[in-house]
């Protein structure tokens, strides 16, 4: 009987299912403005589960100069062992193709390519990313990864809670935070200053 019932435990345990561990996730909204205007918004969301942290970014704005311009950008990035293992960025003005890279880890170093095709490698490990800056404050980590510009990028601490990355085409951007969470991004853009200001009453932080 005991050998019975033993046994019928190890087929209950054999023929269940895998039960997936529960996946935590976080979203951060941001409201985009222009001349005390807002004029789009950003989502950004990370996903824990085990050793893989990815972040998901979404943003749509729409500025008129001399004319509409309609940007749309998704951006998804993946973490395992807080070591990068994909990022993609992709972006269209107007509905018409901008941006199309993909940073991919192979185990040595990373394959870089553009919407035309390959664009070399990166040979370092990289442990943060623009993505990532939104969830976390920089503290003393001294560069990022660039999922636009495809190459790691200097971020320089200005005062306790606030970081400026100077990007290759001249342009700027400031991070500020609160309790290690971003909430203010002032950007220099080609086309117009821009400020991302975090929306406190619709973020989900567990």
């Amino acid at each position: 009987m005991k050998a019975l019932l033993i046994f019928s435990v190890m087929l209950y345990h054999y023929f269940q299912p895998d039960i997936a561990p529960p996946v935590s996730k976080e979203y951060l909204n941001y409201s985009i403005i222009k001349d005390n205007k807002t004029i789009g918004n950003i989502r950004v969301e990370r996903s824990l589960k085990d050793d893989v942290t990815e972040y998901l970014f979404e943003s749509r704005a729409k500025v008129k100069i001399l004319y509409s311009i309609e940007i749309y950008d998704k951006m998804g990035v993946t973490f395992k062992q807080n070591i990068l293992q994909q990022a993609k960025l992709y972006r269209t003005m107007n509905g018409k193709l901008k941006v199309n890279n993909t940073a991919t880890w192979n185990g040595s170093f990373y394959n870089l390519s553009d919407k035309d095709g390959a664009n070399g490698s990166l040979k370092q490990s990289i442990f943060s990313s623009t993505a990532s800056l939104y969830f976390n404050e920089p503290g003393k980590i001294k560069s990022v990864f660039s999922e636009k510009f495809q190459k790691m990028i200097p971020i320089q601490k200005v005062t306790s809670q606030k970081y400026r990355i100077d990007l290759p085409n001249g342009n700027t951007t400031t991070y500020t935070y609160n309790n290690g969470i971003c909430t203010l991004v002032e950007a220099d853009t080609d086309f117009a200053s821009l400020k991302f200001v975090l929306d406190t009453s619709s973020n989900k932080l567990h």
